[in-house]
């Protein structure tokens, strides 16, 4: 009876072994979703001598994203960046391409670049950016000093520990930026960019599940004094 009973510990205690290091690799190496944030942001207009861009709308930006994980390194595919001028209007009147790039973890990546008219840019978007609507195009967007711009990104990304990669996650976030009447994001703070897509599924509660039966059995096993 006893030898069946220490068996019946061991495998007990074996089984409580296993599960806890399963849970403590799952949360070492579970996947975090990278931050994006806008760190800033301006309209100007071209003062080029040349006749084709003088007076052009120039949208500039700087992006900073942060690489929470404490073991994996993210491979990032190219981030394509659209602008528009309205919420509500969801043709972009300008797109930008900022390239692919390895990023380390726990590591903030700093990106900047300029957005180009888009050709498919229609109704309030079209015609932003070109010279020969500057004189209405920035100045109407910002005279009250309370324009709000929409700013969306759209990449994947991969995860890496040691030789193992992860497949590609979508990524589609989006961030509005107010700006004012020198065409210039009025918060002095980064933006957040966040995804505006409900969440199908969630397994937190699959999670906190095995956290708690994992403690609990620990826990029956040391009042018990069987370990």
């Amino acid at each position: 009876m006893s030898g069946s009973h220490g068996l019946c510990r061991f495998c007990l205690v074996f089984l409580l072994t296993i599960l806890f290091l399963a849970l403590l690799f799952y949360l070492t190496y579970r996947p975090i979703k990278p931050r994006y944030y806008l760190t800033a942001f301006s309209l100007l207009l071209n003062s080029s001598s040349s006749a084709s861009g003088a007076g052009a709308v120039v949208a500039s930006f700087e992006l900073a994203v942060k690489n929470r994980n404490k073991e994996l390194g993210v491979y990032h595919d190219d981030l394509g960046l659209s602008l528009s001028l309205s919420r509500f209007n969801s043709s972009p009147s300008a797109t930008a391409v900022v390239p692919g790039f390895y990023q380390g973890h726990q590591r903030t990546a700093s990106k900047a670049g300029f957005f180009s008219p888009s050709s498919s840019s229609k109704g309030p978007s079209a015609g932003f950016f070109s010279p020969s609507s500057s004189s209405k195009g920035p100045s109407a967007a910002v005279a009250n000093s309370s324009a709000v711009l929409r700013i969306a990104v759209e990449t994947a990304v991969r995860y890496k520990a040691v030789a193992w990669r992860s497949r590609r996650h979508r990524v589609s976030l989006a961030a509005e930026v107010a700006i004012d009447r020198e065409g210039k994001k009025t918060v002095e703070d980064r933006i957040r960019f966040h995804s505006g897509a409900p969440r199908v599924c969630c397994d937190a509660p699959f999670r906190h599940s095995i956290i708690a039966v994992v403690l609990v059995a620990w826990a029956e096993l040391m009042l018990n004094g069987r370990l």
